[in-house]
């Protein structure tokens, strides 16, 4: 890994804030995460299906994002969106029933046509007016973005909204390992770019034109024909395959999260192995939580119990 390549690989993930008063103000620093404790409480379990829920603070927040997913759900559901859960929420509602016992997000992914149209919808549709849908962007990295649904009165309360895109045709074999070769050598020649876009509208277009032009060479999918699938070039996710057959993730599915039901893909093991490889088994390490409760002032935490409690009641 050169230089370059080795800070774009840094994520806010790897790290907590903290605030700091210095002269009366309230400064708020970077502070490497200890993954250590989290580790040592799960150490003498043989089975990690086995593990309990989550407690505290973090289970407070984990129903706090649950109330979001809900909602997030609803407006999908009443207005034909297509969606299904990803990454660690879809292992959590595999391997766990619910949230991963220390994890503290929740992903979702989304077809590029129900994509561009979804913070409208949602920004009109949802019923809870502290809500909201916008494009996010890294800060630090010069074309990375993706749809985030967002708390008004809780800065650090979340969802992460990912689009995949329609190929041209079905691939397979050799055909698909150039093909995936070429989209994460497009993704990376993107996150080493020195130059960085300011508008994000013109950016979003880019990133369409670059999609059309050099991956669909210039013709528009048809989804008739049951094409192959791949995850959107806005975001520069670590996983080696970003291609999938259409049957891995049509038809949708429904999978139990806690006490609900959600969309997930339709060959779920397959896509958790594409991601994780042995799902089931303990991980190297566990990843270190995204929140850190000293950020969350007592009005917030105020607010986050009360969606908490609201989905207890449901």
């Amino acid at each position: 890994m050169n230089f370059l390549e080795n800070i774009f690989s840094i994520s806010d993930a790897d790290y907590s804030h903290k605030l700091i008063k210095i002269f009366g103000i309230r400064i708020r620093v970077l502070k490497k995460k200890n993954t250590k404790d989290i580790e040592s409480d799960y150490s003498k379990y043989d089975d990690i299906t086995k593990i309990p829920a989550s407690t505290g603070f973090l289970r407070e927040y984990q129903y706090a994002l649950l109330y979001i997913l809900k909602e997030f759900d609803r407006v999908c559901c009443e207005n034909n969106i297509r969606y299904w859960l990803s990454g660690g929420t879809l292992l959590g509602a595999k391997r766990h029933g619910g949230f991963i016992p220390w994890d503290d997000d929740t992903d979702v992914d989304m077809m590029r046509d129900d994509y561009e149209k979804f913070p409208e919808i949602f920004n009109s549709s949802t019923k809870d007016s502290d809500l909201f849908c916008e494009m996010w962007r890294d800060k630090n990295a010069p074309a990375t973005c993706i749809l985030k649904i967002k708390h008004r009165k809780i800065k650090q309360l979340f969802l992460d909204i990912f689009p995949h895109d329609f190929y041209i045709k079905d691939v397979r074999g050799e055909e698909k390992i150039k093909l995936n070769k070429k989209i994460r050598s497009i993704r990376k020649r993107l996150s080493l770019s020195l130059i960085r876009e300011k508008d994000t509208d013109k950016l979003l277009k880019n990133l369409k034109r670059i999609t059309n032009e050099k991956i669909n060479s210039g013709i528009v999918p048809d989804e008739k024909n049951k094409p192959s699938v791949h995850w959107g070039i806005d975001f520069p996710h670590r996983w080696s395959n970003w291609i999938y057959d259409y049957e891995q993730i049509f038809p949708l599915k429904k999978i139990k999260f806690e006490k609900f039901y959600f969309s997930c893909p339709n060959d779920t093991d397959f896509m958790l192995k594409n991601i994780y490889g042995n799902y089931m088994s303990f991980p190297k390490s566990i990843c270190p939580h995204h929140t850190d409760e000293s950020v969350f002032t007592p009005q917030e935490i105020e607010q986050m119990k009360k969606l908490s409690q609201e989905v207890k009641n449901a």
